[in-house]
């Protein structure tokens, strides 16, 4: 695995700008709808409506120090479905991509954490306390830009561990000062809340021809000229509508050493199974080194995006105190933190240290 520590290229030809994008489809209650201009008014009606909320507040906490309590005014708050937006969709169509590119359009902050890993109403709670809280002094002066909150895989939140995270989340809709937007792969009935409560766009997967066009962009500009048009539709056909899959396989493809036909080698591709992912999570439990675990990710073939998600997933598995288990929890927090940092910042040469977090921290959160 150590070879991924190469810059990925999902991420090198990440669109900057909404207008470099091939915009999916998308359809709020059966409607189509232009996801980007949905997007953009969607902030811009959220500031509005939070300079009317805190405007109006400031006259009410005015009003309600000069009467007894009972005479008092209730503050306003932003209407939920003004604050909090979700889009629903299949992995790989860019879901992700969408955000980033509008908060860079909008010269926002983009502050995201994903609620798979944050597997409890405290967690959750600490990793946005400080982004869904009023505004400081220093950032008028400072002039910083605004936030966008990007809640990452909510369709991730399930069973007894998550009871308090869509409670949570319904919570930070209704104090934040700064819009938020949802992403999940799918729809699921213990989010119903949710979806009462928020605008849900459904997202499509791009066409074929949309993700030929992006992937002949990418292998002109990496010269790479042993995959052709045939190879490229069967790649796309395989991945079925995911082109962070499509662009992981032509990576993988072009850096590596070919030897054969092509189209066998598209043909033998697959995504990681279950089976190699749960015995390498087993061995990760096992080991008793960082060196120990640092051998077994570099050696293994298995996507560490995926890798991630199913060591998140599967922790009580494995881990049994309630001590053990918070410091693994704590160990991938700081380790999904380090993977945002890299992402945003483009710094790619802390990619070891999340390794170490994610994999060795985990793993060796056991005391026995």
């Amino acid at each position: 695995m150590s070879k991924i520590i190469e810059m990925p290229w999902v991420e090198k030809y990440r669109p900057k700008s909404l207008k470099d994008m091939a915009l999916p489809t998308a359809r709020v209650s059966n409607q189509r709808v232009k996801l980007d201009e949905e997007l953009i008014r969607f902030i811009t009606i959220f500031f509005k409506e939070r300079k009317r909320v805190n405007q109006e507040n400031n006259r009410i906490k005015a009003f309600n120090k000069t009467v007894i309590e009972k005479e008092q005014k209730e503050e306003l708050k932003i209407k939920p479905e003004k604050a909090a937006v979700l889009l629903e969709g299949p992995p790989g169509i860019g879901k992700t991509s969408i955000v980033y590119a509008l908060a860079n359009d909008l010269n926002m902050e983009v502050v995201e954490t994903n609620a798979s890993d944050t597997r409890t109403r405290a967690t959750l709670e600490r990793r946005l306390k400080e982004t869904t809280k009023s505004r400081g002094i220093m950032e008028y002066i400072t002039q910083s830009k605004e936030k966008l909150i990007l809640i990452d895989e909510v369709d991730g939140i399930y069973g007894v561990q998550d009871r308090g995270a869509v409670p949570t989340i319904l919570d930070l809709i209704e104090k934040t000062q700064f819009p938020i937007i949802m992403c999940s792969n799918e729809y699921k009935t213990n989010l119903q809340s949710l979806y009462n409560t928020i605008r849900r766009f459904e997202v499509n997967p791009l066409s074929k021809e949309e993700i030929l066009k992006i992937t002949r962009r990418i292998l002109k500009t990496e010269n790479i000229t042993q995959l052709k048009e045939e190879n490229l539709e069967l790649l796309i056909e395989k991945n079925n509508g995911d082109l962070r899959g499509v662009i992981n396989d032509i990576q993988g493809i072009s850096q590596g050493k070919i030897e054969g036909n092509i189209k066998e080698l598209i043909l033998s591709l697959r995504r990681d199974s279950l089976e190699e992912i749960f015995s390498l999570i087993r061995d990760l439990f096992r080991v008793a080194s960082l060196r120990e675990a640092r051998n077994l990710t570099d050696k293994s073939d298995v996507d560490y995006n995926n890798l991630y998600k199913w060591v998140n997933e599967n922790l009580p598995t494995f881990i049994k105190t309630n001590s053990e288990l918070a410091n693994a929890y704590e160990n991938l927090s700081l380790a999904d933190e380090i993977y945002g940092r890299i992402r945003i910042n483009q710094y790619w040469g802390l990619l070891p240290y999340f390794f170490d977090l994610f994999a060795g921290g985990v793993a060796l959160s056991r005391t026995e």
